[in-house]
């Protein structure tokens, strides 16, 4: 049965039968931290995929991360997916992440169960771009035939508008959306102390952190009206002057979106402040070093981050190294469907993700 069929039916139809899973480890700066390995049963050397997980508190068990991990291994892969103890803590770290990946390469490419000639590289949102940079590194490239990144960032400033305001635009097309909050929960939360004028509101980052934290256990979607509790309690515990920041940020759930110049200015503040403390947030210097065969996907309504940036990576890849660039309507970040798809338009789109997929299985 080719890979791709293997990883629908396991995808649509998971049976725990057909892949084994492993806990293990593998070091970073020489301490040990934990990773699981999932393969199919084989006796033969296997294409080995590094996957990881996003900025989340379930980590490497995040449900829909381990389903569809498991649905790569049954398409006759060998998976590893190590523990970024920071992300799982939900602060940024993009030099320990970058150092991370160095190392989750180097175990996975020495592992006996893989063939050291086929090892990939699959990152997803902020660790898309986060596996973009580190295998802009001589050495990490080096132990890599191919890269998938899904739902990266091209720009910070974009990024950060995008995750306060729902606007982005492309090629002289502007749009408006709906973000999801909890990304502006967390760069607000890692970063809001960092903007001059702002080094008091760390009561304000905290909030904000402890939100996001709390949407990471509950994992409801961040605009849900669940969060409203939650956003009561934290705000009744600061300063009146801070409340408003607060509001700001994170608003009741009813609330209209913010369309105010506060708002907008606080982003930009917000990413020159980021990209002060850590200049690895940004892609862009290194994008033209990397010399792996690329793959770049995103689904046209993320709401965490706007497809628009994944068009922006792919143009400034270096030509020759580019796979493809593909945006789907089929999954938006959280892996939904746009429910609005009509049966034609979603058939078609179905074939399109499974073309994908397909390309994604024999990168390596």
């Amino acid at each position: 049965m080719p890979s791709t069929a293997r990883f629908l039916r396991q995808y649509l139809r998971p049976a725990t039968g057909d892949v084994h899973a492993l806990e293990t480890t593998y070091a970073r700066r020489g301490v040990p931290l934990p990773a699981t390995l999932y393969r199919p049963r084989s006796d033969r050397p296997l294409p080995g995929w590094i996957v990881l997980h996003g900025l989340t508190q379930t980590g490497r068990r995040h449900p829909s991360l381990v389903r569809f991990v498991r649905s790569i291994a049954a398409g006759g892969n060998a998976v590893l997916i190590p523990e970024i103890p920071e992300w799982r803590e939900l602060h940024v770290a993009p030099g320990l992440a970058v150092e991370t990946i160095r190392a989750a390469v180097a175990s996975l490419h020495d592992h006996p169960a893989v063939d050291p000639a086929r090892v990939g590289l699959f990152g997803f949102s902020f660790g898309a771009t986060q596996a973009l940079i580190a295998v802009a590194e001589p050495g990490v490239q080096a132990l890599l035939r191919g890269l998938v990144a899904w739902g990266g960032y091209h720009d910070v400033r974009r990024l950060f508008t995008f995750g306060l305001t729902g606007e982005h635009a492309l090629d002289g097309v502007e749009y408006r959306v709906r973000p999801d909050p909890y990304g502006s929960w967390i760069m607000t939360g890692n970063y809001l102390t960092a903007i001059p004028g702002y080094e008091a509101a760390g009561a304000v980052a905290a909030a904000l952190h402890d939100l996001a934290r709390e949407a990471g256990r509950r994992g409801f979607q961040a605009w849900d009206p669940v969060y409203d509790e939650a956003k009561l309690r934290l705000r009744t515990a600061l300063t009146p002057s801070d409340r408003d920041l607060f509001d700001a940020v994170a608003p009741p759930s009813a609330q209209a979106p913010d369309d105010s110049p506060h708002l907008r200015s606080l982003a930009l503040d917000l990413a020159e402040a980021a990209l002060r403390v850590d200049p690895l947030l940004d892609p862009q210097p290194h994008l033209h070093r990397l010399q792996v065969t690329t793959l770049i996907a995103h689904g046209h309504d993320d709401r965490l981050v706007p497809f628009s940036e994944s068009v922006r990576l792919a143009r400034s890849l270096p030509v020759q190294h580019l796979e493809s660039c593909t945006i789907t309507r089929l999954f938006a970040h959280s892996g939904r469907t746009d429910r609005s798809l009509s049966p034609v338009r979603l058939a078609r789109e179905s074939g399109r993700f499974v073309h994908v997929l397909h390309r994604i299985l024999h990168l390596l």
